[in-house]
């Protein structure tokens, strides 16, 4: 896309001309996480514009445009060739095309007699964020809240079906592969896997299409891979959970985002009203798994992390005193009358000056990474000490396996740590692993002691209550298993920094977390899945799950077709997922014998306090203002 679609015939000059990139705010999103300002200076892009901003003329120069396919995109797009804004425009849509907006565009430039501006125009089938090669997000906040609007109609529930699907099309386009489809009966999952084998079936009817050549590693396997789509219903309690691996805690505390972490100002100190040094202003750092602690350590309790970070320090430090260590060994040699022969001293200086020039830019950049990180860590455990994170988890954990009772809970919401969020989200982890939906009274007394313990809004405890009272979400405890989200697993001054930074709060805050062991579990969904990706008859995951196959005409798929075992597995959410669970899901895949693979995605992926906020708002819009409201509901025919 970015070299204009080169073809064989293209010279380089054509290839590596000079231009322009223009996108509107979601596509911008699909480029952020994969290329770098840098990067695409490297692929010839001068400039990179948001589409619906204002933009002067650059004549005699491409613009490649990356933008959905809807009715002001195209409005702006012709607007753009009849002010003739660039020399020649290359058009690229993030999914399919309509005929109807196809037209709108013709009629435009055709309007406009700026036809000759529209260079190319490509479909591009790229829906979707792609954040690590196991994970991806269709970039749709607020979808659980859009979803589930007791206001909502029918159109809008179709359309916001519509852009899943064409997001999961692109994953598949993209991967190469036509899946076997599995999701609960009933509710949004159907209804997406339904629309997706319909638009599968309907696209395969045509003798050359976009799947008759799979080049991924999951097109080239023998075998089909499964494709098992869930409603957020299926378990709440993931999304509100707090937790303890390192890249669950950097999304969920410092609200991780497109691969990149923004740290707020630092503060402390400043006199109130003081403008902030460069060294107090907010930095923004990437992650990705080009990182190589990210990648080695995401799934890492905080602890082991912190301390990994000062076990790589050290040996960052060793590196670098050993290339010292060779210059002061020439030196102290002279010193002391040692003669050489002069060919063989330049010899050594020559190998000990090429082997320090090789190894120093790799030496620099593990330093940034480690500094990067060191700062993550810090921030965590400022937030974990100031929040009470270590308490809180440690009850979820225990309300999770069913072993916290009434007066630990009460205990920690009046205590002094946490915030109103943070109390607010321990509660529902309450009300939705409890064996049994709460009864008035308890709901009653949960939320004044909520009330008391500082939360204003109390409307999400009593919509959760009402869905397990309706049972339109399972219950969040889990089957035995291993617990989720196991993992396999200058300088003189900075160092004594880290130790400073870490020494004071890791060690008490580890010593108040219990061993992961001790809270042996398997989440609901990796339980789903497992029962699905072995696809044995007689399991009531595997017997309760439609099945759909696109390459089958319609009515025609059986239980047979989902016979497994499966070796790959995509796992979507529909509502929104996180890190938490897409680790729990990984760490089950690697323990699996044989090893299996999984690739997790999710309309977007989502913090526990911006999960909460769809909860108040579905709560507002149900009309729930208290415990009597759930319990009207309840009652009503």
């Amino acid at each position: 896309m970015l070299h204009l679609h080169s073809t064989a015939g293209t010279t380089k000059e054509q290839s590596d001309l000079y231009k322009v990139l223009i996108l509107d705010r979601f596509c911008k999103d699909v480029i952020a996480p994969l290329l770098r300002v840098n990067e695409l200076r490297s692929q010839g892009v001068t400039l990179h514009l948001l589409l619906e901003a204002e933009r002067q003329q650059i004549p005699d120069v491409p613009a490649v445009y990356f933008v959905q396919p809807t009715t002001a995109n195209i409005e702006r797009i012709a607007q753009d060739a009849a002010q003739s804004l660039y020399d020649a425009m290359h058009i690229n849509f993030a999914t399919s095309i309509s005929s109807r907006l196809l037209e709108q565009l013709a009629v435009g430039v055709i309007k406009a007699n700026a036809v000759r501006r529209i260079a190319k125009l490509y479909d591009e089938y790229l829906s979707f964020i792609a954040l690590e090669p196991s994970l991806f997000s269709l970039g749709l906040p607020d979808c659980y809240l859009n979803l589930n609007d007791p206001a909502a109609k029918d159109i809008q529930i179709e359309a916001a079906v519509s852009q899943i699907v064409d997001g999961l099309f692109s994953v598949l386009v993209t991967l190469g592969v036509v899946p076997i489809i599995r999701s609960p009966k009933g509710g949004a999952a159907e209804h997406v896997a339904a629309a997706l084998e319909n638009k599968l079936r309907d696209h395969l009817k045509a003798r050359s299409n976009l799947f008759s050549e799979g080049t991924s590693a999951l097109a080239a396997t023998l075998s089909r891979p499964l494709l098992v789509i869930f409603d957020r219903n299926f378990d709440l309690s993931v999304m509100l959970q707090h937790c303890w691996s390192y890249k669950p805690l950097v999304q969920d505390v410092l609200g991780l985002k497109l691969n990149r972490v923004t740290l707020a100002p630092d503060t402390a100190g400043l006199p109130p009203g003081a403008s902030l040094l460069p060294q107090h202003q907010k930095k923004s750092y990437d992650v990705d798994d080009k990182d190589f602690f990210w990648e080695s350590a995401g799934a890492l309790p905080f602890p082991k992390v912190a301390e990994e970070v000062e076990t790589q320090l050290q040996q960052y430090k060793a590196a670098v005193d050993e290339i010292n260590s060779k210059t002061a060994a020439q030196q102290q040699a002279d010193a002391d009358g040692v003669v050489l022969d002069h060919e063989e001293m330049l010899k050594r200086n020559t190998q000990n000056l090429m082997s320090a020039v090789s190894s120093l830019p790799e030496l620099q950049e593990k330093k940034k990474v480690l500094d990067k990180h060191t700062n993550l860590a810090t921030a965590l455990l400022s937030a974990i000490k100031a929040r009470g994170l270590d308490g809180l988890y440690n009850l979820e954990e225990d309300l999770l396996m069913g072993k916290a009772d009434t007066a630990a809970l009460n205990k920690l919401l009046q205590g002094p740590k946490g915030s109103a969020a943070d109390k607010l989200r321990l509660a529902l982890l309450h009300v939705l692993a409890a064996e049994a939906p709460p009864t008035d009274t308890e709901l009653q007394e949960l939320t004044a002691t909520l009330h008391t313990a500082g939360v204003p809004d109390t409307t999400a405890i009593t919509y959760v209550a009402r869905l397990r009272r309706n049972r339109l979400t399972g219950g969040a405890r889990p089957t035995p298993g291993t617990p989720a989200g196991l993992g396999v697993p200058s300088q003189g001054n900075l160092l004594d920094w880290a130790d400073k930074a870490f020494g004071q709060g890791i060690s008490s805050v580890t010593r108040s977390v219990k061993n992961l062991l001790s809270g042996a579990r398997q989440a609901p969904v990796a339980a789903a899945l497992e029962a699905l990706m072995d696809g044995k008859q007689g399991n009531p995951e595997f017997d309760g799950f439609a099945v759909m196959d696109p390459k089958l005409p319609s009515g025609r798929t059986g239980l047979d077709r989902a016979k497994g075992p499966f070796r790959e597995a995509i796992v979507f959410m529909i509502g929104g997922g996180n890190y938490l669970e897409r680790e729990t899901l990984t760490a089950w895949a690697s323990r699996s014998q044989p090893p299996r693979q999984v690739l997790y995605g999710a309309t977007d992926l989502t913090a526990g306090e911006d999960f909460l906020k769809q909860l108040e708002e579905l709560g507002r819009r149900s009309r729930i203002t208290g415990p009597a409201a759930a319990a009207t509901m309840h009652s009503a025919p």
